[in-house]
């Protein structure tokens, strides 16, 4: 993203990047309200009516707890039971536009935080267990900070995130758009 970003300001100079980091609903709500041009989507599910979207890649996922966790103590397949006892950090929306809409809650005891970084950091200080994109926690994975936990598989708790770039239907990405699309794709090949 940092070499796309960098491109595109020796490639289009003159257009301005504005990038905002959001969640769910809060990604989109900028593009329905005119305020963006192009959102790239990550873990919200449905396109909202009026929007185009484009596939740009699927981001591989896994589920995790600090290794000190009592989920992290148990060996093999952890139970939905298991799962269910314990604190599930969850990403939340600060939109409207999920309002009343769960996705991949499996616990009822459910921390919900507006920010990826701060759902790693509570991760990392054993607050709960939760699914992150892989390539954020492969470090900690490696260095024994999280430990992956094994789960059956479930269609709540999928295994990556895919990602896609929309924008409204009336209003295509112009060349500098286009670009940043197709660049955004080639990053992540």
């Amino acid at each position: 993203m940092r070499r796309t970003a960098w491109m595109h300001s020796r490639r289009f100079p003159a257009t301005p990047l504005r990038l905002y980091v959001e969640a769910l609903g809060a990604v989109v709500q900028p593009l329905l309200d005119g305020r963006c041009r192009i959102a790239v989507i990550g873990s919200f599910p449905d396109v909202p009516q009026g929007c185009a979207s484009e596939s740009l890649a699927e981001i591989p996922s896994a589920v995790v707890a600090a290794p000190g966790h009592p989920l992290a103590k148990i060996k093999g397949t952890v139970s939905r039971v298991a799962l269910s006892k314990h604190v599930q950090l969850v990403l939340t929306d600060r939109s409207p536009l999920t309002a009343g809409r769960e996705f991949g809650v499996m616990s009822p005891l459910a921390w919900r935080l507006a920010d990826l970084g701060a759902k790693h950091a509570f991760l990392r200080a054993g607050l709960g267990w939760g699914s992150m994109p892989l390539h954020m926690v492969e470090q900690d994975l490696a260095d024994g900070s999280l430990v992956q936990l094994q789960l059956k598989a479930h269609p709540l708790m999928g295994t990556a995130f895919s990602m896609h770039a929309a924008w409204l239907k009336d209003q295509p990405p112009g060349p500098a758009g286009r670009w940043f699309v197709d660049q955004l794709k080639c990053d992540s090949e």
